[in-house]
């Protein structure tokens, strides 16, 4: 992380706002000056949103930030609005990561006309980095992944969504490490045929014999049911129940994740994110910066399920997350599958969404060593 030098930050600083509000809070918080003031210039569509970045930037109406409406259709109001505000006023600076091609052509032709030394500066997605160019014409460029944290509920908020549910507690944490030891089919049969017909009754649930599962029975103590095994491992049998059917799969991955957080330099983890206003639930999701990482598990080796889950969670991800959020799904596709390898799967959803660089598929041959895959994931350039 390289820190921008206190003369390419600004005094007045011009937003332009669109449809993903995080470029704008995070250029707030890394090139506004202190006691300096933001202008925040949109429309009657992303009113709301400007409201949003006020609080999520701790900014206050009529103190330290201005809202500027704007008809993105009248070049002449734009460029009359925004000269208004900055006419004689010096350290002015424009944002232009938001807003559309236009906004920022008639704003910046405003702001150039109350003072040629204005500064500029753009977030790019791609990167994770704010390039800033002054009059001499240079762009430096500086590395934000970690300059600016957000927490999950902020990066929610910033949208107008809330969260109903977020898990960050993992059941037994000392079992993950076998995990990956028992095979899944039979992890799968043994379910399918133990909970057959229980309903309600899955406390009753005679725990597996069978030899495959020995990697797990040492964390099981004198545990015979499912209901013996929640009361040694001090949860409820439904939850446990649940745990079961999913092959522990959601809490294994979180569990990884938290492995190699610190190296990963991760911020909040947790699973099972449900979501107020939309009918959607993220299985895993970690914070590194601003950044989102979202993960989708599917306990299967079908393309079409596979492709589905990771589809879903690419476009919920990145209408929260913006570009910059980064998706992924775990699931059981061998490597040895020529059409439905992980590989080829990644190859196809890639192409089809133009995601190059933003979406991964971690297949079986990955779960093993599942922390380290994921180490590399969040720390790609």
């Amino acid at each position: 992380m390289s820190t921008i030098p206190e003369d390419l930050k600004s005094q007045h600083l011009f937003v332009l706002v669109g449809g993903n509000p995080l470029p704008n809070v995070v250029a707030i918080r890394l090139l506004l000056r202190e006691n300096g003031h933001v202008y925040l210039v949109h429309t009657a569509q992303t009113n709301k949103i400007a409201d949003r970045i006020c609080q999520s930037a701790g900014l206050v109406l009529g103190q330290t930030a201005t809202k500027l409406l704007v008809d993105d259709g009248n070049a002449a109001e734009m460029r009359t609005k925004v000269l208004r505000q900055a006419t004689q006023k010096s350290s002015i600076g424009l944002n232009y990561t938001g807003g559309t091609k236009h906004m920022a052509l008639h704003v910046f032709q405003g702001l150039i006309a109350a003072n040629p030394r204005l500064t500029l500066s753009y977030l790019d997605a791609e990167t994770l980095s704010m390039r800033i160019e002054q009059g001499d014409g240079a762009t430096r460029s500086f590395a934000t992944g970690l300059a600016v944290s957000l927490r999950f509920q902020e990066l929610l908020a910033l949208h107008g969504r809330t969260a109903s549910a977020i898990e960050t507690d993992l059941l037994w944490p000392e079992v993950y490490p076998n995990l990956p030891r028992v095979p899944y089919d039979k992890w799968r049969d043994w379910w399918g045929s133990a909970s057959r017909g229980m309903g309600g009754r899955t406390a009753e649930i005679v725990l597996p014999t069978d030899p495959a599962f020995e990697p797990l029975r040492s964390h099981w103590g004198d545990a015979v049911t499912v209901g013996d095994l929640a009361k040694h491992w001090r949860t409820d049998a439904g939850t446990l129940a649940k745990w079961f059917g999913e092959a522990g799969l959601e809490s294994y991955v979180l569990w990884s994740a938290r492995q190699v957080a610190a190296e990963a330099q991760l911020g909040e983890t947790a699973k099972n994110v449900r979501l107020n206003e939309i009918d959607f639930e993220f299985d895993v999701m970690a914070m590194r910066g601003y950044q989102l990482f979202a993960i989708s598990c599917a306990n299967s080796k079908d393309k079409g399920t596979i492709k589905l889950k990771l589809m879903e969670a690419y476009v919920r991800a990145r209408q929260m997350g913006g570009d910059e959020a980064r998706v992924a799904v775990v699931c059981r596709a061998p490597a040895n599958d020529l059409l439905s390898s992980p590989r080829k799967i990644e190859q196809e959803l890639t192409e089809q969404l133009g995601a190059e660089g933003k979406i991964r598929v971690f297949g079986a041959e990955h779960l093993a060593q599942l922390s380290i895959h994921l180490l590399n994931w969040f720390t790609a350039k």
